[in-house]
């Protein structure tokens, strides 16, 4: 298994080299004209070199506020040829920078005979996701509601596959946080260890799918070392095969940046409750259905309001027999 990116990057600016300099390591990556490298340059920034024949369109001299990419001479190994250089300006993004190498990597190693084309390929795919702004720091409750959102979607992803990541669309602004063809569940979370008292944001949020029934996920979780991180979780769901550039992205629309990871690290959870309720009639909720007159929410604002769930009715929502809208196509 190939060393991460960033930690390669991590190592080599330990001992960066002398100005207008790199200090680099090979990567065991081949494209057509030689070996790829990650390196550092001189101010510690991590960069990916990949060597081409010619420069058959002309130098390439491209820079936003995060990412630069050109074409430059360099002689490496004693062998002086130019490379395509994929660099990282924004110290924040590090790291960040380090899941873009890793997926350059793997499109080279794909294609040798087309490196440059797979580094404008992936750089396409991930660059909206660095120029994203990016918002305050979350706190532990925020975390904790995207961690148990993380967690119905690993067992979703145990039980039908990756492709399960495209009924995660409560990021995307959807009223319930995964849609099925044949239901809908919305998640909750709460860190309070006393009741299971979670609080309902909107009229939306539990009004009846377009299709199916809706159910209503509640996850107990507590705050432990030896718990796990949002950015563990992310890391689990990748090993299962789930795109960590799609799931990166969806977890933008959470307000939840990778860069800020070594932070979110120190906030672990672990599970000490996971039920599941049906939405119907008889469940408590504020909708456009359930208040009289009809049209009165819209007159409404900021509803926001908690249910305690202690002694409510629980149902068994088995997510293995949920069907994947679309047959799980993102």
């Amino acid at each position: 298994m190939r060393e991460s990116s960033a930690s390669v990057f991590d190592f080599l600016a330990k001992d960066v080299s002398a100005a207008g300099s790199f200090h680099s390591r090979k990567t065991g990556v081949l494209a057509a004209d030689g070996e790829v490298l990650c390196a550092v340059d001189a101010s510690g920034r991590p960069t990916v070199l990949v060597p081409l024949g010619t420069l058959k369109d002309g130098p390439l001299d491209w820079h936003s506020r995060s990412l630069s990419m050109q074409t430059l001479e360099l002689t490496v190994d004693g062998i002086q040829q130019p490379y395509v250089i994929l660099r990282c300006i924004d110290a924040k993004l590090h790291h960040q920078f380090g899941l873009l190498a890793d997926d350059v990597l793997e499109a080279v190693e794909l294609d040798p005979g087309k490196a440059s084309a797979a580094i404008s390929v992936t750089l396409e795919r991930w660059r909206s996701l660095f120029e994203t702004d990016r918002g305050a720091l979350l706190g532990p409750a925020q975390l904790a509601g995207i961690m148990a959102e993380l967690i119905v979607l690993q067992q979703l992803v145990e039980c039908h596959g990756s492709q399960a990541l495209s009924s995660w669309q409560g990021p995307e602004g959807n009223r319930h946080d995964f849609v099925f063809a044949d239901c809908s569940v919305e998640v909750k979370a709460t860190t309070n260890h006393n009741n299971m008292v979670v609080t309902i944001h909107g009229g939306r949020q539990l009004a009846a799918p377009n299709q199916g029934e809706l159910y209503l996920r509640a996850l107990q979780l507590e705050r432990t070392p030896n718990g796990t991180s949002v950015p563990g979780k992310v890391r689990q769901l990748v090993e299962l095969g789930v795109s960590r550039l799609g799931l990166l992205t969806a977890l933008g629309g959470a307000r939840y940046s990778d860069a800020d990871s070594s932070v979110y690290e120190e906030f672990k959870y672990s599970t000490l409750s996971d039920s599941s309720f049906l939405v119907d009639d008889t469940f408590p909720r504020i909708t456009a259905e359930t208040l009289r007159p009809t049209g009165t929410i819209e007159r409404l604002g900021d509803i926001s309001y908690s249910i305690d769930l202690g002694h409510m009715t629980k149902a068994n929502l088995d997510l293995s027999h949920v069907t994947l809208a679309n047959g799980g196509q993102e």
